[in-house]
């Protein structure tokens, strides 16, 4: 019985596991992130050597006009570098709803249909990327690793492929600047005296159809930060590292 579990280490929800504490690494502030070693590192613990990412942008929310893109290894940490020098200081993925699936003893698969990929700024903007994500998780044995050390394996993502259908902007009220003014809230309308209908029943109007006004606050000459992201939901400087990366593939097959 020890045996079989020790065999089954992924399928079971672990691949899912794996791929939220590879969100955390994503979520986590520090300098580190704004160096290309770093993210070597965190590419290397979580892919496999021969991995690919795909990714699909929509532009606009439009079905009209896709972006493709797949990812290898190679251009990962680029990519993970170039997306945190725009400006982005955190990203996160969701993952509500995510089944995972065992495809072979060493192979599982994680699909979400609606996951988000949520990316936060650092001039207060937050852009979440919406759409079906699908994992595929790889157990990897470690060769030579002494009999005490648990586990002697590691999982790794051989297959990313997201497909952003939708991606929404956000802002921070604090990145909205200018003088405020606040207002006090209103107090409810009164009731005039009833009228009486032909029929005989008591009718009530009121000077407003709205009783109770919410506070508002006026912002004279307000500003708020460019937008942080192109048509597609990612920064211009990540698009094009992934454009560059495209046509020098294209290039090498002739």
């Amino acid at each position: 019985m020890l045996s079989q579990r020790v065999a089954m280490p992924v399928g079971l929800g672990q691949g899912l596991v794996r791929l939220l504490q590879f969100s955390g690494v994503l979520s986590t502030e520090n300098p580190t992130k704004h160096q290309l070693s770093h993210w070597e590192t965190v590419v290397k613990d979580y892919f496999t050597p021969k991995a690919i990412m795909k990714f699909t942008l929509w532009k606009d929310n439009q079905r009209n006009e896709a972006k493709p893109f797949e990812i290898g290894v190679p251009i990962l940490p680029r990519f993970f570098l170039v997306t945190t020098q725009s400006g982005v200081k955190s990203m996160t993925l969701s993952l509500d709803g995510a089944r995972e699936r065992l495809l072979s003893q060493h192979h599982a698969v994680v699909e979400c249909v609606t996951a988000v990929w949520t990316y936060r700024y650092t001039n207060g903007y937050t852009v979440t990327l919406r759409g079906p994500l699908t994992v595929h998780v790889l157990l990897i044995p470690h060769p030579n690793t002494a009999p005490s050390q648990t586990p002697p394996y590691s999982l790794k993502f051989d297959h990313l492929q997201f497909d952003a259908n939708h991606h929404e902007k956000f802002i921070a009220l604090d990145s909205v600047m200018g003088h405020r003014q606040s207002e006090s809230p209103k107090t409810p309308r009164v009731r005039t005296a009833p009228t009486p209908s032909p029929n005989g029943t008591v009718m009530h109007r009121m000077d407003d159809e709205r009783i109770w006004e919410e506070p508002r606050v006026m912002i004279d000459h307000a500003s708020i930060p460019g937008e942080p992201v192109n048509a597609f939901g990612i920064p211009q400087a990540t698009m094009r590292c992934l454009e560059v990366r495209t046509f020098w593939v294209r290039i090498s097959l002739y």
